[in-house]
């Protein structure tokens, strides 16, 4: 560029290079480094108002959802995190402890030292408690002296005991207040989330209420500053080694009894075994194991197990030594599987029985998380298996079980929970469930057991299932160990109820799955025609009773016709035509298993609303 603009050495020639080309070229380049210049301006000063525009909107958004004096979660920004908190809680299937902590007397302190006093010591609180608790755990401000605590993926309650145990540090430590030493209390209420079941908001009010009753102790101490909420047994000390001490010693002073509940063989229908339950009296009541297990850490269960399991096979001998030869089945927990030397200790207590074979033991499992797959408790499981005894998967459909992992675990026996044959007395077409859950059992090959038989429909329902065992109230309640040789010699399961909807459904859906096994198999099917359905002869028996009944038969008319038309089309029609049909089949099913469960429920309702009425 320097050699271009250079003066020629001709002066006229110099004189029309300076006006034409130089002069114009020079001021051409010094516009263009100014346009330059402002363009670069321009870009940076969009920038800028780029990234102040989203500082501001991230300030909006944190001021939102965030208290401003402690700079915490507010109650919005709660909200936001606990559903995801709940989805990962279900996801991982751990434990999520919800806490709320409220400061005792913080009032005196806003009194005596000033607001702004106290405001700092709010700020110092909720630094606290955010260094005390886990990374993954959630501190928020409801307000006032209000905090709320998520602290998700717990195993157990000795690891909720760890956090719990680093709060009431932090809390304990003095506060510095205008040259003043101050001692500040706290109490939380804690609810356990699958074990109390709800949405956020419900176990807010759960956990608030555990907190208010720990707040009436006239005396709180280092582990009583805390209370479990629980509707039945009232709130229980979470860590409180009073409560477990108490256990211990009703252990040792047979306040800790066991309960038996029969299991009868459907090929027999006579009672084959015996499920071992656990029954703690306090106060003059019997509280069974889900009201207190909760609260008791690996040592309290451990000795629980031994306790469960050394009682039950001495009992199981007396009564083979009256000549019934029964099974027995025992509860055991994931954290005691999980165990070093649990099935040394399992084969040391069987030895001491010698007159019972390994084959008739049976450990009940419960399948939480992962523990079921992990080294030491497979190994257990498998040699268990190898020297004869039996392992139940327990509750399998319930939230805790993962039904994709069954099939890589040793066992033998699947045990289907109770929730679902309990509700199908008012909710029919949930059937469908239960009839999946005998499916895949029956497809991994192990015997499968029904709890929850409370009624004599459900008795007559699954005999038409392939079902193995049953147990339930409609069997007996658990007995007493000195009533168990009367009722297994007197006892036969009879054949049930058969005018149940249940029954009459569960015929319905076999012919309906098989129409439609014709059309994904191209098999063929025998039709049933409409009367010969005994839905039909239910609905009609019941149609007084059952609201909007009319309905409910020309849905389930429908059905039968596309079931009709099924048949006709699969030996001349196309492939898309039986695919169109079983499409408007499953459809018109599905509403018609649906009509019903609510009719049902509503026919129920209103025969115990009925009942209710005085004379």
């Amino acid at each position: 560029m320097a050699a271009f603009v250079s003066v020629p050495r001709n002066q006229w020639l110099a004189a029309w290079w300076q006006r034409q080309i130089q002069y114009p070229l020079v001021f051409l380049l010094i516009a263009f480094g100014l346009s330059l210049t402002a363009y670069r301006r321009i870009l940076f000063l969009d920038r800028r108002w780029e990234l102040q525009r989203q500082t501001f909107e991230r300030t909006l958004t944190t001021q939102a959802t965030h208290d401003v004096l402690t700079g915490l979660p507010n109650r919005d920004g709660l909200r936001l995190v606990f559903d995801q908190a709940l989805a990962r809680t279900e996801r991982q299937e751990r434990l999520l402890a919800v806490g709320f902590l409220d400061l005792d007397a913080f009032k005196p302190v806003n009194d005596t030292y000033g607001h702004a006093a106290g405001d700092d010591l709010l700020k110092e609180i909720a630094r606290r408690l955010q260094d005390a608790v886990r990374r993954t755990d959630t501190v928020a401000r409801m307000g006032g002296d209000e905090f709320v605590l998520l602290l998700e993926g717990l195993r157990d309650m000795n690891e909720l005991d760890q956090v719990l145990a680093r709060l009431q540090a932090a809390i304990a430590q003095p506060f510095h207040i205008k040259g003043k030493i101050v001692s500040i209390q706290a109490s939380l209420g804690l609810t356990l989330y699958p074990f109390d079941e709800g949405d956020a908001d419900l176990l807010l009010r759960h956990a608030d209420q555990a907190m208010y009753a720990a707040k009436v102790r006239t005396s709180p101490t280092k582990a009583g500053w805390v209370q479990l909420y629980h509707p039945d047994l009232g709130t229980l000390t979470v860590g409180d080694e009073t409560l477990r001490q108490d256990f211990l010693r009703a252990l040792a002073s047979e306040a800790v009894t066991l309960r038996y509940q029969p299991l009868v063989a459907m090929a027999t229908d006579r009672v084959a075994g015996l499920e071992a339950l656990t029954r703690w009296h306090q106060e003059g009541r019997e509280v069974s194991p889900d009201r207190f297990l909760p609260s008791l850490g690996v040592r309290e269960r451990q000795a629980l197990g031994r306790f469960v399991l050394q009682t039950a096979l001495q009992q199981l001998t007396q009564w083979r030594d009256m000549g019934l030869d029964l099974f027995l089945s025992v509860n055991v927990t994931p954290e005691e599987l999980n165990q070093p030397g649990f099935a040394d200790s399992v084969f040391a207590i069987l030895a001491t029985q010698p007159g019972i074979p390994p084959e008739s033991l049976v450990l009940e499992v419960l399948e939480i998380g992962e523990i079921l797959e992990q080294e030491a408790a497979l190994e257990h499981l498998q040699r268990l298996r190898a020297a004869g005894i039996k392992i139940a998967l327990d509750d399998v459909g319930s939230a805790y079980a993962s039904l994709l992992r069954l099939k890589n675990l040793p066992i033998d026996e699947i045990k289907i929970d109770q929730g679902f044959i309990r509700e199908l007395s008012n909710k029919p077409q949930d059937l469908i469930f239960v009839e999946s859950l005998v499916n895949l059992g029956l497809a991994m090959g192990v015997l499968i057991t029904v709890e929850g038989v409370e009624t004599e429909a459900h008795i007559a329902l699954l005999r038409e299932m392939k079902i193995n065992y049953l147990q339930g109230y409609a069997i007996a309640r658990p007995l007493e160990a000195k009533a168990v040789a009367d009722f297994v010699r007197s006892f036969v399961l009879g054949v049930g109820d058969a005018d149940t909807p249940m029954l009459a459904l569960y015929q319905h859906l076999g012919w309906v799955r098989a129409a439609a096994e014709s059309v994904m198999n191209h098999q063929g099917h025998e039709h049933m025609e409409l009367a010969a359905c005994p839905i039909t002869t239910w609905l009609h028996a019941h149609a007084s009773e059952l609201p909007e009944v009319e309905t409910l038969l020309a849905e389930h008319e429908t059905v039968h016709i596309l079931g009709r038309e099924i048949l006709q089309v699969r030996q001349s029609g196309t492939r898309e035509e039986l695919h169109l049909l079983l499409g408007q089949l499953h459809g018109h099913s599905h509403r018609f298993q649906e009509g019903l469960g609510q009719a049902v429920k509503a026919m129920r309702d209103n025969a115990a609303a009925r009942t209710e009425l005085p004379s």
